[in-house]
């Protein structure tokens, strides 16, 4: 599963109106008709963190494993051209961040 803050694009200590905005502007970009998957995977992380409490019991109680694809967007952000540092990536491995 892919890390919801990723998918919406927002920072984890990101707020409602934060995380609810990051959705209605990924709704623009993967509408269900043109991104079918692309729009049920945006709907999967908001559900995920919609709410305050919604985020406290993912941050919680989710389980799932981080994927390398997470790994790699958490370590190196597209935009970004800098190397990440080694605290960084070892931190990500640990699942510490």
């Amino acid at each position: 599963m892919t890390d919801p803050f990723l998918i919406l694009g927002v920072p984890f200590d990101a707020d409602d109106a934060a995380i609810e905005a990051a959705y209605l502007a990924g709704l623009r970009r993967a509408s269900p008709e043109r991104d079918p998957a692309g729009f049920e995977a945006l709907r999967a992380a908001y559900e995920k963190i919609r709410t305050r409490r919604d985020r406290l019991a993912y941050a919680l109680f989710d389980q799932t494993p981080p994927s390398a694809a997470d790994i790699l967007a958490k370590a190196a952000p597209v935009g970004e051209p800098r190397r990440p540092k080694r605290a960084t990536l070892t931190a990500l491995l640990r699942g510490e961040v």
